[in-house]
């Protein structure tokens, strides 16, 4: 496994990322997805799953993942050092919440995170194909609204 930091996003190209949600079935329906279009997807349902897959991605290349897709696994405050690594521009080039309980509550999440994005329901690639366009023509830095 291997992602390439220096490609350009919505080329047909096979991209590694993470689904991180509770819900199995949000989960499913977002790696299922993706998977679809013939990208690698590696999945948690809780914050400890979280912390497994980015160690094994970490252990496998040098590489940020393309993209992590996180919903409601945690709050900062119980886990600060994922919340760390999640803001890391190291560890993603594009993280992208999905909303768990309020919106207002995950938009302020976003922005303590550095997220590029918020999106209010089920991801359409092609809308997560333009959140990666805009994290690879730019440092690292959170959307100020909904995608």
């Amino acid at each position: 496994m291997s992602a390439n930091t220096e490609h350009t996003v919505g080329n047909g190209e096979r991209l590694c990322i993470l689904v991180g949600a509770p819900d199995p079935l949000l989960r499913q329906r977002l790696t299922s997805a993706l998977r679809l279009q013939g990208h690698e997807v590696l999945e948690a349902a809780n914050a400890e799953d979280m912390r497994d897959r980015l160690a094994e991605h970490a252990d496998q290349t040098d590489n940020p993942l393309d993209l992590i897709l996180c919903g409601g696994l945690f709050a900062e405050k119980e886990d600060p050092e994922l919340a760390q690594r999640l803001a890391s521009p190291g560890v993603t080039r594009a993280l992208v919440l999905i909303p768990s309980g309020g919106f207002l509550s995950t938009a302020a999440r976003a922005q303590r995170l550095g997220a590029n994005a918020v999106i209010g329901e089920l991801p359409v690639v092609e809308d997560l194909w333009e959140i990666l366009k805009k994290a690879a023509s730019g440092p690292h830095s959170p959307s100020d609204g909904q995608t």
